[in-house]
């Protein structure tokens, strides 16, 4: 080996030092936890570690999305291990799955008290940035504390507006004493925050107009390369919708299917996923006799871009209205090529109609919904595919996930560096 050649070597060496950081990933679910958020976490923490970064994440036991523990973890404290160069560590907590923001607390408040046992590893690993997913609205109490403690920096992913979430589902008043106190937490999160992170450009204007300068939006997004686009469409008598993810209240599917009759349309809708909001589902299918409608269970995340290609259409539904939101089966849907059925408002809504990547109704108004699904059954072959090859394009030039995760390393390194 020449001189040259080792000089190159010592050179990159101390780059790679110079940017590669001790990072920690504060988040209330990671798989085996289902839905978008466990699987976004994984995808940040490993990433991370891929570009060189050590990487610890503060979590939970398994209980996303249904709400309960396995009867181990809930008589285990704390448990460690390490996979794919992560070093995960899991946190005690009450769960809960109820909709009602009292035991939601309960149950956030309990983790956070399991997790401060965890700070003199923030010390003794040497971590240097914290990034904290909120909600839930507890964890970054975590955050502050670590950062009075040992000066690291704090990063907030600011994924909901909470608490305007609970105000959006009808779960609290603004005029409530309990909404003052934590939209002033609230505040005081951001203004504490080294970095504010959130999803959507809904989410980066309600934060501005707090007086917190311009947060950066960091999409969730979808692999283009790993969701492909669907190559073998073709119109057939019956279309098949999906709607993938989770079955919470906010998403209304069991009101979905009591109010729009897919038998009577012609029109299968095929329901992946689990949820507070599963049982409710079932029984309608079964009260009603329902023919069109199936309910499967949730499946790996590595199965879904392979059974998201198997449908025409994909479903996106909130029932309310919240403020900020962005789910990413849309962002997965749009990447495969389906034309999309949006049953909802805010920012995803705009994107499809925007993109012209399929049709939009109002959460509470189920005959446009119903209109929407008549239109599609005279739709051309031709219109079809241009709205799904509208939503692939739209996906790989603005919502690609590679191209949002380059941008928020850069600003991670980029903090940190500039606090050496």
């Amino acid at each position: 080996m020449t001189l040259y050649t080792e000089n190159i070597q010592e050179k990159l060496h101390k780059q790679l030092n110079k940017t590669s950081k001790k990072i920690g990933v504060v988040t209330h679910c990671y798989p085996p936890d289902f839905g978008a958020a466990p699987h976004q976490f994984e995808y940040l923490a490993t990433t991370f570690a891929k570009k060189g970064h050590n990487v610890t994440v503060f979590t939970s036991h398994p209980y996303y999305p249904k709400g309960n523990v396995s009867i181990k973890d809930l008589f285990t404290w704390k448990n460690s291990y390490q996979e794919n160069n992560v070093s995960v560590i899991r946190h005690w907590l009450l769960p809960s799955q109820k909709n009602n923001m009292v035991f939601r607390l309960i149950s956030m408040s309990s983790m956070l008290i399991s997790m401060l046992s965890s700070l003199p590893i923030i010390k003794k690993k040497g971590i240097e940035v914290l990034l904290i997913q909120t909600p839930p609205i507890s964890l970054p109490i975590f955050g502050l504390i670590a950062k009075k403690l040992y000066g690291i920096q704090l990063i907030l992913n600011v994924s909901d507006l909470w608490p305007q979430a609970m105000v959006d589902i009808n779960g609290l008043s603004k005029k409530s004493l309990t909404y003052r106190l934590l939209h002033r937490l609230e505040k005081y999160y951001y203004k504490k925050a080294d970095l504010l992170i959130t999803q959507s450009e809904e989410s980066q204007k309600y934060i501005k107009q707090l007086g917190f300068g311009s947060p950066e939006i960091y999409r969730i997004g979808a692999a283009t390369s790993v969701f492909q686009q669907k190559k073998d469409w073709i119109k057939k008598d019956q279309f098949r919708i999906v709607y993938m993810g989770v079955l919470g209240v906010a998403h209304g599917i069991s009101k979905l299917i009591d109010e729009v009759d897919f038998d009577q349309l012609g029109i299968e809708l095929h329901i992946y996923g689990d949820g507070v909001d599963a049982q409710n589902i079932r029984n309608i299918i079964q009260k009603k006799q329902l023919q069109n409608v199936n309910l499967y269970t949730s499946i790996p995340y590595q199965e879904v871009p392979d059974v998201l290609q198997q449908y025409d259409l994909a479903l996106i539904s909130q029932i309310n209205y919240v403020k900020g939101t962005l789910p990413a089966k849309l962002y997965e849907s749009m990447s495969v090529g389906l034309p999309i059925i949006y049953h909802g408002e805010g920012e995803g809504a705009e994107i499809v109609r925007q993109f012209n990547c399929g049709w939009v109704s109002s959460p509470s108004d189920y005959n446009q919904l119903t209109q929407h699904l008549k239109l599609i059954c005279q739709t051309t072959e031709e219109v079809l595919k241009e709205k799904g090859q509208n939503a692939r394009i739209t996906c790989v030039e603005h919502f690609d996930l590679e191209k949002q995760f380059d941008h928020l390393n850069h600003l991670v390194s980029s903090l940190t560096v500039n606090q050496d």
